[in-house]
């Protein structure tokens, strides 16, 4: 964590240290700080991966798709919240909002596999 943290106050600063005189390359420095900080992220959430991976073996194969559905689900929310944060930083808050749009409408469209297995379940129960 204290990696993560060092690198967004030094991307921080530069981007305050540039916004006056060159603003394009603050926006480049900021997404470059925050595609770094995402890296770093994405290197400490593998073991937490492979420990889902292995939970969803063990509990079967019906389970096991529901565990990949999630994060399926849970990998295009981060991405259209990311999307939709650097627009805002860019000053685009309409494009921000259709990003946001978007990830909802597909995390919907790819749980519906999820919804449909819930409702066959039911219907088998009643």
């Amino acid at each position: 964590m204290l990696k993560i943290a060092a690198l967004a106050v030094v991307a921080g600063l530069l981007v305050l240290a540039l916004k006056k005189d060159q603003p394009a390359f603050a926006f480049v420095v900021s997404v470059c700080g925050a595609g770094a900080v995402l890296a770093l992220a994405f290197q400490q959430i593998t073991p937490l991966l492979e420990l889902i991976h292995t939970l969803s073996d063990y509990t079967g194969a019906q389970t096991g798709q529901s565990f990949g559905c999630v994060l399926q689900v849970l990998g295009i929310a981060l991405a259209a919240q990311t999307a939709a944060d650097l627009c805002r930083e860019a000053g685009m808050s309409a494009a921000a909002g259709a990003v946001e749009l978007c990830g909802r409408l597909l995390a919907m469209m790819q749980a519906l596999p999820l919804l449909q297995s819930l409702v066959a379940s039911l219907s088998a129960f009643l």
